[in-house]
């Protein structure tokens, strides 16, 4: 076995050579040498990130990489921005797509300069090249008038705007490296130019493309083909006047006076008897009256002649008085962008437009928000004076026509209506028989809806008197019966106690058992009968009698009983209610204490002021909760607090388990 391991081994080695030799590395692992292979791949073959190794020539910088070029086409090369080659460095690049968001680019993981190289034959770009991507990231040129160029505050970073006739390209002035000579490339602003650099395609959000821009990286890429030469302002009626001896577009200067400020952007200049509207490059402070120089490129808007791209300057001096025309016909083209005059009857009005009736016609009437809400009623006679701006087709017909007012003292108001109007007679008639109607509606209801309530209160009311009754007689057989009982009940066991010892004091005892059961007897029949007053109420002698019992019923219980006056006028006199409710009050709470507190000492304090009086029952028992609820059955504090309410005095409650318990009556005297 020995030997034919060793030959195996050896068989194998000499297998590996040949083995090498047939072994090709798959696609995905070699790298790809032209742009043109780069551009072919699609979106998810280029998110494999495949390498590459290519020779490019710089043509243009961006924010975060280059443009670079070999002869099969351009691409993006990203890398840091202070880290980018030179314009027309020729590189050797390695490193791997990457598919990116709107295309595939290359990632760089190493470059290596082998000089420096002319650019590359340039594409020749027409304006309907624009949305095909043919120029995209790849050397290009294309000729047009300059019509603006503006650089920040370095000499590194600009823009302007290309003019082709066909389209308006914007241009991105950029070179990381090297200053721009910005005074040359401003020169040839008005000078129709022949411009090289780089397409820079734009997208929306749903990676559709929406255009181009044009990166250019040196002055030297802006030629001069055709140079602006001095000329004189023309008329703002001339503007678009065909000149015979001008082959390209060119800039043109002219002048008149602001009468219309649309937007920020956007106004109507007229002189004499022509307006034009003017569009400027960007944001200009005008107001109505300037007048203003202007330099800008003709523009046909239909059937009229204005400018666009301009550039202003404010003139010496105040601005042409313009005068007011009368139109006739305000829904013709005459007199368009042109100060006019009409009168009319306002017919209605909204937020920001009116319509105006003149003659036959109804002119739609601009005009501020806060001149619009300052407007008479409507049918109103009004003289308004405003821009006519006018759109018509390249044939002259008008598509629509709209008086435009700067501000209040544009309108005149010269006569206002009648208020009462046919329409406002006939719709007071239907309001206030409306209103009659839904009177008597409304009184019937009423009158139905005061007798149910009537009714309901009457049953309320007799309801609650009989509640009350109720209450007042089970507070009084409470009070009564309840007390005089537990008192029987101390008689009766004291009877007990001497009945074997002492017979006479046991029969004693008996008879004035018996003469409590009578007493509380009639009173609870005093009670039943309904007397608003119990018997005896008048000649009670408050607080001495209460005091009185109340001893009497804790000796009979052999409880201590104290008692203490605090600023109480001996002889001072309530009224009988009010002394029999404390009566009753002070005796049911010393009936309590004794039946259900256990205490040794049951003490009662009246203390007197001018104004009104405190009585305080005492004892040191064991004391109860009083948030619980009362057991069933039991309604002494509950006939206390309604007597106490019906008093209109304040009672309170002070008691906790082991602490004893304090039973305050405060009465307002005042």
């Amino acid at each position: 076995m020995g030997w034919r391991h060793s030959f195996a081994l050896w068989l194998f080695f000499l297998m590996i050579p040949a083995g090498l030799e047939a072994f090709d590395p798959p696609v995905s692992v070699r790298p790809l040498r032209s742009i043109a292979d780069i551009r072919k791949m699609t979106y998810e073959e280029s998110r494999l990130a495949p390498p590459v190794s290519l020779r490019v020539t710089v043509i243009s910088h961006l924010a975060d990489g280059f443009d670079g070029q070999d002869g099969s086409g351009g691409l993006f090369f990203e890398m840091p921005p202070d880290e980018l080659p030179h314009i027309g460095d020729d590189l050797t690049i390695e490193g791997n797509v990457t598919g990116g968001f709107y295309g595939p680019y290359v990632i760089i993981d190493r470059i290596t300069k082998n000089g420096s190289k002319s650019p590359p034959r340039p594409l020749h770009f027409r304006p309907d090249f624009v949305q095909t991507g043919l120029g995209d990231n790849r050397w290009i040129e294309l000729e047009g008038l300059l019509v603006d160029v503006r650089f920040e505050e370095g000499k590194r970073l600009g823009s302007g705007l290309l003019v082709t006739g066909q389209s308006d390209l914007v241009i991105r002035f950029r070179n990381a490296n090297e200053d721009f000579d910005i005074v040359r490339v401003e020169k040839a602003v008005g000078s129709w130019v022949r411009l090289h650099g780089s397409g820079a395609p734009l997208f929306n959000d749903q990676r559709q493309r929406i255009g181009s821009d044009i990166i250019c990286s040196r002055h030297q890429f802006v030629e001069v083909i055709e140079k602006t030469e001095e000329s004189e302002p023309v008329p703002l009626d001339e503007i678009g006047r065909w000149d015979s001896s001008r082959t390209r577009q060119a800039l043109v200067e002219t002048s008149g006076t602001v009468t219309l400020v649309e937007g920020p952007s956007t106004f109507v200049v007229q002189s004499g008897p022509y307006g034009a509207r003017i569009n400027t490059l960007s944001a200009v402070n005008v107001v109505v009256g300037d007048r203003v120089n202007l330099t800008g490129l003709a523009e046909t808007e239909g059937y009229f002649v204005g400018l666009r791209y301009a550039k202003l300057s404010l003139a010496d001096g105040p601005g042409d008085q313009i005068a007011n025309i009368p139109d006739a016909e305000p829904l013709s083209r005459e007199h368009a962008f042109q100060l006019v005059t009409l009168t009319g009857k306002l017919i209605e009005k909204g937020r920001n437009l009116i319509n105006l009736q003149v003659n036959e016609a109804l002119v739609p009437v601009n005009m501020p928000v806060n001149v619009s809400a300052a407007l008479p009623p409507e049918g109103s006679e009004l003289s308004v004076c405003g821009v006519k701006l006018v759109e018509a087709d390249e044939r002259g017909e008008v598509r629509s026509v709209v008086i435009a007012v700067r501000d209040r003292a544009d309108i005149d108001v010269l006569a206002v209506p009648s208020w009462w109007t046919p329409t406002r007679y006939w719709m007071a008639i239907l309001i206030l028989a409306a209103g009659a109607l839904l009177f008597l509606t409304g009184l019937l209801a009423l009158n139905r809806r005061v007798k149910k309530q009537t009714t309901l209160i009457k049953e309320q009311i007799e309801s609650n008197a009989t509640l009350e009754e109720r209450n007042r007689i089970a507070r009084e057989l409470h009070d009564t019966l309840s007390q005089g009982f537990s008192g029987v009940g101390y008689q009766l066991a004291s009877v007990s106690n001497h009945l074997a010892g002492d017979p006479d004091k046991a029969r004693e005892k008996l008879d004035a058992a018996r003469e409590m059961v009578e007493h509380s007897l009639a009173e609870a029949r005093e009670s039943l009968i309904g007397l608003r007053v119990p018997v005896g109420a008048e000649t009670l002698d408050f607080p001495n009698a209460t005091l009185a019992a109340a001893k009497t019923r804790c000796e009979e219980a052999e409880v201590r009983f104290e008692s203490e006056r605090e600023g109480w006028q001996e002889g001072a006199h309530l009224p009988p209610e009010t002394a029999y409710a404390c009566h009753r009050i002070v005796l049911e709470a010393v009936t309590n204490a004794l039946r259900h507190s256990g205490a040794e000492r049951i003490r009662v304090v009246l203390a007197g002021a001018s104004d009104g009086a405190r009585i305080t029952i005492e004892d040191n028992g064991r004391g109860f909760s009083t948030s619980a609820r009362a057991p069933e059955g039991h309604f002494g504090l509950q006939g206390m607090r309604e007597r106490a309410q019906q008093l209109g005095a304040a009672l309170a409650v002070r008691s906790a388990p082991g602490e004893g318990t304090a039973i305050e009556l405060s009465l307002n005297l005042s």
